[in-house]
């Protein structure tokens, strides 16, 4: 009778949702923006629809029995005449994914894909989340809080917390504090949530940082 304990477990096991996850796309910019792409796993191809630089894409249901997850770039072929495919890697525990769609010279493909979390219970309305892909660490203040983000792909999150407001901010580089490379006045809603990149300046005259800013705003629900 000792199998009666395991065999309950596979039959518990067996008997849960496979929930999957939840993928949305973001393009880096225009150029990948038109390209023809689409999300591929098994023998499923799903369209990604309308895609945007500014904005997620719809979300795309990925099923838990998801395998060889991966993009295809159908406006470039490989030897055998198939799309070009690109493999994604999904990080453990992901909860609902945001795909980044980055350039990439070095690819045949051109592009290659970078998946993040971006579930509300880690990324929470009324958040500022900052990706630093300069090749410095900077110092990002607010009010009279600041944090140190280093340069490459993890996200840092900053609550400013408090009614919806003006938003005075700075950027400084670690190494100098004294002065700013960056100010300006931000909004903060609290049912708005703003993925911020922090990337090299295309006109240094400017200054050597530039942001480009994905805001979210919650859609609240009418009263019936």
């Amino acid at each position: 009778m000792r199998f009666l304990p395991k065999l309950f477990l596979l039959l518990l096991a067996s008997s849960l949702p496979a929930l999957g996850f939840s993928l949305r796309v973001l393009p880096w910019d225009e150029q990948v923006a038109e390209r023809k792409l689409s999300i591929v796993h098994g023998s499923t191809v799903e369209d990604i629809g309308y895609l945007h630089p500014g904005a997620r894409s719809k979300a795309i249901k990925i099923p838990a029995d998801a395998v060889g997850l991966r993009l295809d770039v159908n406006d470039r072929k490989g030897a055998d005449g198939k799309p070009l495919p690109v493999k994604l890697r999904v990080p453990a525990g992901l909860k609902t994914a945001l795909l980044l769609i980055l350039p990439d010279e070095k690819s045949k493909a051109g592009v290659r894909g970078l998946i993040i979390e971006d579930d509300v219970s880690s990324f929470q309305w009324g958040t500022i989340r900052l990706i630093n892909v300069t090749p410095k660490p900077v110092v990002f203040r607010w009010d009279k809080k600041a944090k140190t983000i280093a340069p490459g792909w993890k996200p840092v999150s900053i609550s400013p917390g408090g009614k919806s407001r003006n938003l005075e901010v700075f950027l400084y580089l670690k190494d100098d504090l004294k002065k700013p490379l960056y100010s300006s006045i931000w909004e903060h809603r609290s049912n708005m949530r703003q993925l911020v990149f922090m990337v090299p300046s295309s006109n240094t005259a400017l200054g050597p940082v530039e942001f480009k800013i994905v805001p979210e705003l919650r859609i609240e629900e009418e009263a019936p």
